[in-house]
Formats: structure tokens, C-alpha cells, sequence
């Protein structure tokens, strides 16, 4: 007799997973990062202590730290080996980052936050 885990798996629909984007976190003491599109990747906004920072305004009130979430979406399919090509653009362009994290569309519904 099957186990409920088995029966579970057997029936699940598999969901159509896409990678889309990458979280890039960058550390700098230069302020608020400028990026050209980077290969297939384009700069959608970017947020310091989790309030956006760019594109729109700033309060000058707004206490920063030197460490930025970059979201970089992409504008066509994509696969790993050209977000491993993005890193290493970044490294070499003296961006340093401490982390990356992938962006998955399911079945054609954001697996990420969209918080702006």
C-alpha cells in the first residue's frame, strides 16, 4: 500500500517554474548605485533597510547603510549560466556583492515579493 507522502507526489501537478531575475545586494560607500543594462538584465529599483531608494524620491531624513538590494530583472528568457555571466560582469565593472538571490515565476506567478 502506498504512503500518503507517495500518493501526494504521484498526483501533484507539476508547475511551470521560469527564472526571471536576480536579487543582487551590494555593498558601497558611494551612495545609492547607477547600473547600465547588464546583459540581458535591467535595474528595476532598488531599496536601502527595506525602503525604496531608486527610481523616485529620497528623503533626506532617510538614515542608509552602505549595504543595497538591487532588483534586476530580466527582459527575455534566461537560464543559470547568464546569471553566473551577470555576477561576474558585476565583479569586474568593482560592484562588490555579498549575495545573489534568484527570482522564479510558477505557472506564470511571481514567486518573489513585489513590495513596490
Amino acid at each position: 500500500m502506498p504512503t500518503l507522502t507517495e500518493v501526494a507526489k504521484a498526483t501533484k501537478k507539476k508547475k511551470d517554474i521560469k527564472l526571471v531575475g536576480v536579487d543582487m545586494y551590494i555593498i558601497t560607500e558611494e551612495g545609492i548605485p547607477k547600473f547600465d543594462d547588464i546583459g540581458p538584465f535591467t535595474c528595476e529599483f532598488i531599496s536601502n533597510r527595506g525602503t525604496k531608494v531608486w527610481p523616485g524620491f529620497v528623503s533626506p531624513d532617510l538614515l542608509m547603510v552602505n549595504w543595497y538590494r538591487c532588483r534586476f530583472m530580466a527582459t527575455r528568457d534566461i537560464t543559470d549560466a547568464e546569471v553566473n555571466a551577470f555576477l561576474d560582469a558585476l565583479t569586474k565593472k568593482g560592484w562588490w556583492w555579498s549575495a545573489a538571490q534568484k527570482l522564479w515565476n510558477y505557472d506564470g506567478e511571481a514567486g518573489f515579493s513585489k513590495a513596490y
